[in-house]
């Protein structure tokens, strides 16, 4: 997005997965090696793939694939993701290794992570030395973000806005981390819980993860300020102190005038992140679009977003939320599931026909994290996740 773009004209995903052995579905730290091939033997951070790129991430068992450039409409990109996905498996291929899908590994032990080792390294170096990236908070997490454009202050307003309350009810339709160190975790979304805490020793860098209120960017580099100001002690050479430390769940980027939506897990397919990224740009597109809805919009507090966003994260959100269910004009739904089935289906009609059928497995199974844990955690369920990932099908 070099240019700014008014609302809802463009959009940016970007989604991570692991590298993983085809037999065992051990990580594999070989993302320096694909990108090199990718980019003619030459060792790379980021190599254009027509309308997609495939970068490196903090760890060298994870790649990610996003858009090159904003594109115009987000129906169908899952095709394009999917086509990009196999090529890269191709090339895996030479490995015995293939992409594997979910937001964390089951068994994947973080102790034995390798930091990229390349371009950037200083950066993944410094965090490992403030914070320890040997932990599932830094090495074990697969998210989808998507960068939603906003063109000048009153849209940065409404869209900021707009998002903040609809992160809370993200991690209900896209956990898909039920499993870590080869256990069912207590939460559906454990990637959350971890992510939570990765940072905990410069705790303002996350705050309340779900974003404070803000008026205008002025206010929120206020916000930045406190936390460079926070970490300058570990950063005596002010390497990380840029507006992308900032770890909340949906964060202002600037310089290219997009608020990045952090918090989805990455799901089975393209075609479910696709799916619910389509469901999710929709609420806050009309809820931006009908002004009756603003007042409570901006006046909902840290407190109950922060209480809607911890429900959310488990199997059976066991909530009182009235409030929440208002600022949705929702007033009338007794409890979160007749929310989410009224919310849904409010909003299926903005959702393109392609999707539906994403979205009729989300309100009748569940979210993956649901789906997987129908039965015992092994290593046939992550191979058909695999298949799933090949096929660009739906886990069922």
């Amino acid at each position: 997005m070099s240019k700014m773009h008014t609302l809802f004209s463009v959009y940016g995903i970007e989604a991570e997965y692991m590298i993983v052995d085809k037999d065992s579905l051990n990580v594999l730290p070989i993302a320096d090696k694909i990108l090199a091939q990718l980019n003619g033997g030459t060792i790379t951070n980021e190599v254009e793939q027509g309308s997609v790129a495939w970068s490196n991430e903090l760890v060298n068992h994870v790649l990610e694939i996003k858009c090159a450039h904003p594109v115009q409409s987000i129906v169908g990109m899952d095709e394009v993701f999917h086509t990009s996905i196999l090529q890269i498996n191709a090339l895996l291929a030479q490995y015995n290794a293939v992409l594997m899908p979910t937001a964390m590994h089951p068994w994947f032990e973080p102790s034995q992570m390798q930091l990229w080792p390349h371009g950037q390294r200083e950066i993944y170096h410094l965090y490992h030395e403030i914070f320890d990236c040997r932990g599932h908070g830094w090495s074990n997490l697969q998210s989808v973000h998507i960068n939603l454009p906003y063109a000048n202050e009153e849209e940065f307003k409404l869209l900021h806005s707009a998002i903040r309350v609809v992160l809370p009810m993200i991690p209900y339709f896209a956990a898909s981390s039920p499993y870590f160190d080869a256990q069912k975790g207590d939460l559906a979304d454990n990637r959350l819980a971890f992510y939570e805490k990765n940072q905990i020793k410069v705790p303002s860098i996350i705050g309340n993860i779900i974003p404070e209120f803000v008026e205008n960017t002025q206010q929120y580099h206020k916000i930045l300020q406190g936390i460079y100001k926070d970490i300058a002690h570990y950063d005596h050479a002010k390497t990380l102190q840029n507006p992308w430390l900032n770890s909340r769940a949906a964060i202002p980027k600037f310089d290219v005038g997009a608020i990045e939506i952090r918090l989805m897990d990455i799901q089975e397919s393209p075609y479910m992140d696709f799916c619910i990224v389509s469901l999710i740009t929709c609420i806050i597109e009309q809820l931006i679009q009908d002004t009756s809805k603003h007042t409570r919009m901006f006046l909902a507090s840290d407190k109950l977003l922060r209480k809607v966003y911890d429900a959310s994260k488990t199997y059976e959100p066991q909530i009182d939320a009235k409030e929440y269910f208002e600022i949705f004009k929702l007033s009338d739904c007794y409890n979160w599931t007749d929310f989410i089935k009224e919310l849904v289906n409010i909003h299926t009609s903005y959702v393109n026909k392609r999707y539906h059928r994403g979205l009729e497995v989300l309100l009748q199974k569940g979210n993956l994290a649901k789906r997987l844990t129908q039965k015992q955690l092994s290593k046939e369920m992550y191979k058909k996740l695999v298949t799933c990932l090949f096929e660009n099908n739906i886990y069922v």
